[in-house]
């Protein structure tokens, strides 16, 4: 039998593994979101009884008490599945750690499940991301695959849960291209594109085709009120720039109890048993709340209260520790300051009631984006989440706007920011394990125009390869880089985390 010499056999076997990983992460992220609808109306109905009946609070807070104990366990037994996990994730791919994939997994599930499960102003994206990650290095395991391979099959996971989580595959594949790798590769693309597929495909199967959010029917901006969008943007980075702030300085006073760090859970647990009695359309991501402003025009007094309310509570709730993201949370809170501002708007200037709708789904975008500074994976994610493709040149403006300010501002990525402080904690010293890390040439950077003989790399990192368009070659004295090349830089496992500090200041 003869088989036609074009076929790339490398390609196709990387979409098998692409398919195998995508299934596997598609039922699993699946089986999580269906866990935590169950657990959510389940928490809902028990709040209802409760209100009827006060007796049961008592049991309630018994209960909850338990929960927080068991979830506590978990994360005193594997720290790594604390918060998103996307950190966890990054810091595999870079070099910096090396994580147990399974004690990760079915940890992460469990503790996850009981804290969105639980009505916690946290979100199901970074732990689907977390889970479909540890996945693709499981799968890597399995078939005993390298280094690279393992980092690709890991990324593709990334992509995968990211995909399931809110069924939009598109996004999946840009947040690694965007926020994760921060390049372009083509093996890299054809995996995560074919997990991601797969993923979908299986997630829709369980949960059907509609949108992750069911958004009323936004009519097209108008151009000659583009203005607003621009206003709308700056201030979405600026208020994007003050969540992240919180963020990064709230575990600070955390650390400051006097117990265990995997017992901070314990006070947003407790926290959200009040707001279950009193106001349990808070409880959870964010879903619900941004139901009921976009199908009611609420009070711009009304409005604000719980925009401060949600901003608090998934500060506290996420900053605890607990296994959680931040996706839906900021959805939620940028839905708000988009209501709140079409009520400005519609109160102060001369626009019509039908954009109302409108700058709630604009402002989702924009503040995803001061948040995890990635436009297009949010431009995206708003999208495929909402299915109105058809407002993706306003939302892009809105996200253009705030990405700009929020450069001025100074804001990195989240992400980036969180993986900065894990990485000054590490204590920085050789174990005699050799890795290599991959950097792109930003231009007009330090590195760009450098000549090699010029070049030099602390912590005894050496530069072995340049990858240059589809060419791959070994640097000499003549060799000058450019913006584009792709640095593949070798150095000791151990003084990963100080050479990417080195690299990230001076790229």
């Amino acid at each position: 039998m003869n088989i036609h010499p074009s076929l790339d056999f490398k390609k196709i076997s990387f979409v098998a593994k692409g398919v195998l990983v995508g299934a596997l992460v598609g039922i699993m992220v699946s089986l999580f979101r269906y866990t935590i609808n169950v657990l959510l109306a389940y928490t809902r109905g028990a709040y209802t009884i409760m209100r009827s009946n006060s007796l049961w609070i008592i049991a309630w807070v018994f209960l909850t008490l338990f929960v927080a104990f068991i979830v506590s366990k978990l994360i005193r037994d594997e720290p790594h599945i604390k918060g998103a996990g996307i950190r966890n994730v990054e810091s595999q791919l870079y070099g910096i750690t090396n994580i147990r994939w399974f004690s990760i997994f079915w940890r992460k599930l469990i503790g996850a499940s009981l804290a969105l499960g639980s009505g916690l102003a946290l979100g199901r994206g970074g732990p689907s991301i977390h889970l479909g990650g540890v996945i693709g290095k499981g799968v890597n395991t399995f078939l005993k695959g390298n280094r690279s391979q393992e980092n690709i099959l890991l990324s593709s996971g990334v992509s995968a849960g990211l995909a399931a989580a809110f069924s939009a595959p598109l996004t999946g594949v840009m947040f690694i291209l965007e926020e994760v790798h921060h390049k372009f590769s083509g093996v890299l693309l054809l995996t995560a594109f074919t997990s991601s597929i797969v993923a979908n495909f299986v997630a829709l199967r369980i949960f059907g085709i509609e949108p992750a959010l069911s958004l009323g029917a936004a009519v097209r901006f108008p151009v000659d009120q583009y203005l607003h969008l621009v206003i709308l943007g700056s201030l979405l980075a600026i208020i994007g720039r003050l969540y992240q702030e919180a963020l990064i300085y709230l575990p600070e006073l955390y650390k400051k109890l006097p117990f265990p760090s995997y017992y901070h859970g314990f006070i947003p647990f407790l926290l959200v048993i009040p707001i279950g009695l009193y106001l349990p359309n808070m409880l959870g991501g964010g879903i619900a709340i941004i139901d009921i402003i976009d199908s009611t025009r609420l009070s711009t007094q009304l409005l604000f209260g719980i925009l401060l309310f949600r901003f608090v509570f998934s500060l506290v709730s996420y900053s605890s520790g607990l296994p959680g993201g931040i996706f839906f949370p900021v959805l939620c809170i940028g839905a708000l300051v988009g209501a709140l501002y079409g009520n400005l708007a519609l109160t102060y200037s001369s626009i019509d009631t039908i954009y109302y709708q409108n700058f709630i789904m604009y402002a989702m975008g924009g503040l995803m984006t001061a948040v995890i500074k990635a436009p297009l994976t949010s431009i995206i994610l708003i999208a495929e989440i909402t299915g109105t493709e058809s407002q993706l040149m306003p939302l892009s403006l809105v996200c253009l706007c705030t990405y700009v300010v929020a450069n001025f501002l100074g804001s990195k990525s989240l992400y980036e920011r969180l993986m900065d402080n894990a990485t000054k904690q590490l204590d920085a010293r050789p174990n005699g394990e050799k890795v290599t890390i991959s950097l792109i040439v930003e231009a007009d950077q330090f590195f760009d125009g450098l000549a090699y003989q010029d070049l030099t790399f602390p912590e005894e990192a050496e530069l072995l390869e340049i990858v240059r368009y589809k060419d791959t070659f070994e640097p000499d004295e003549t060799t000058v880089l450019k913006a584009n090349d792709e640095l593949i830089i070798q150095c000791d496992s151990g003084l990963v985390p100080s050479l990417r500090t080195y690299l990230l200041r001076h790229n």
